[in-house]
C-alpha cells in the first residue's frame, strides 16, 4: 500500500522518563551549557530536547522498531529531514518528569523534485501527555524521501576542505558572548547580532547525534554515506536547529517557551563555516501574556560575500 493510504496509522503508546543526565548531554551538544540545564534535582528541558523520545524509548517512522509502521511499503534508507516543530501546551517538562507518548500518520504529500523524480513528504505526529493525562507537548517531524538517489553530479556544491582543529577535547561553547535581553530590551527588528561560530566539525556532530539518540551513519560514516551517491557525510539538521533554540532561550529566556519550529533549507559538511543569528518578530498579548516571537537563522557564508541558508527557525517564548 502507497504510503498516502496510512495517513491516521497510529502506533503504540510508551513512556518515557526525563532524565537528567539526558537533559545534561543534550544541552552540552547543543551549545546550551547554561545552569537552566544543568544544575538543580530537577532542570528544565531544552526545546528540542523531545527529539530524543522516539530514538531513545520509542520509535520513529525510520525506526518502526517492530510496530505498526513497518507495514508502511515505502523506502527509507535515505531519508531526509525537512521540517519539525514542538507546540507546548504546559510548562516545559522537568527531570523526574514521565510522559506517555503516541505518534501518528499525520498527513502525507507528493510533488516533484527540481531534480525530477518524486518527493514525498511525511509528517508523524507525537503527543505527549503527563501522568495525570493533560496534553503536555505536540511534535511534528517531517521525513522527505525521493525516488532519485543523490549521485555526485548532482552536487552543486564546493565540499569545503576539512581540517579540524581541536582547542580542547571538550569543545567550546560559541554562544559563550550571547547575553540575555529582559523584556524592555527587546524591540522588534533587533537582536544580538550574528555570531560565527567557525568550522562545522566532526567531533561536534557525533556529540549531538549521540545526545539525540540518533546514530544514521550517514552523518558519521564516510563510505556508507558515498555508497548511496553522497560526497562525504553531511550534518543533522536538528543538530543546528537545536543549537538556533539554544540561541533563542540565552538571549529571550529558559522557562516560558511555547512553541519552536525549524525548516532545513541545505545540506551541509563537516568543515563548513556556520552563523547564527536571531532578531524579534514581534511582540504581542495573547490571554493576557505577553509572547515575544522570534526568527532565526542558521547560514553558511559564500565565496561571493552571500550566504546559503541552512536552518530556518522559528521561536515563541512568554515573558
Amino acid at each position: 500500500m502507497p504510503a498516502q493510504d496510512f495517513i491516521g496509522l497510529t502506533g503504540p503508546e510508551y513512556e518515557m522518563d526525563v532524565e537528567r543526565g539526558a537533559i545534561r548531554n543534550y544541552a552540552k551538544a547543543s551549545h546550551a551549557p547554561i545552569p537552566a540545564y544543568l544544575e538543580g534535582r530537577n532542570p528544565v528541558i531544552p526545546p528540542t530536547f523531545l527529539i530524543t523520545a522516539g530514538y531513545t524509548w520509542g520509535y520513529t517512522m525510520e525506526r518502526p522498531r517492530g510496530t505498526v509502521f513497518e507495514t508502511i511499503d515505502h523506502d527509507f534508507s535515505v531519508p531526509l529531514h525537512a521540517e519539525e516543530s514542538f507546540e507546548f501546551h504546559a510548562p516545559l517538562p522537568r527531570a523526574g518528569d514521565r510522559l506517555r507518548c503516541v505518534s501518528s500518520v499525520e498527513n502525507v504529500t507528493t510533488k516533484t523534485g527540481s531534480q525530477g523524480g518524486d518527493l514525498t513528504f511525511l509528517v508523524m505526529l507525537t503527543t505527549y501527555h503527563d501522568e495525570a493525562g493533560a496534553l503536555v507537548a505536540e511534535q511534528r517531524s517531517t521525513t522527505v524521501t525521493t525516488t532519485n538517489a543523490p549521485d555526485e553530479g548532482a552536487w552543486d556544491v564546493a565540499i569545503p576542505t576539512y581540517e579540524p582543529h581541536y582547542d580542547t577535547i571538550d569543545g567550546t561553547d560559541p554562544l559563550a558572548g550571547l547575553c540575555h535581553q529582559s523584556p524592555n530590551e527587546l524591540a522588534v527588528g533587533k537582536g544580538p547580532g550574528p555570531i560565527n561560530a567557525g568550522p562545522l566539525l566532526m567531533r561536534d556532530m557525533v556529540r549531538y547525534e549521540g545526545a539525540e539518540g540518533e546514530d544514521n551513519p550517514l552523518h558519521y560514516d564516510v563510505p556508507w554515506a558515498q555508497s548511496f551517491g553522497y560526497p562525504t557525510v553531511f550534518g543533522l539538521g536538528m543538530h543546528q536547529a537545536s543549537t538556533l533554540s539554544s540561541y533563542g532561550v540565552r538571549w529571550v529566556g529558559t522557562d516560558h517557551v511555547k512553541s519552536f519550529k525549524a525548516r532545513f533549507r541545505n545540506v551541509y559538511w563537516p568543515g563548513d563555516p556556520l552563523v547564527y543569528d536571531g532578531v524579534v518578530s514581534d511582540i504581542r498579548e495573547q490571554g493576557g501574556q505577553k509572547l515575544v516571537d522570534i526568527t532565526l537563522a542558521c547560514t553558511r557564508p559564500t565565496a561571493d560575500g552571500g550566504s546559503d541558508a541552512i536552518v530556518d527557525a522559528w521561536m515563541t517564548i512568554g515573558l
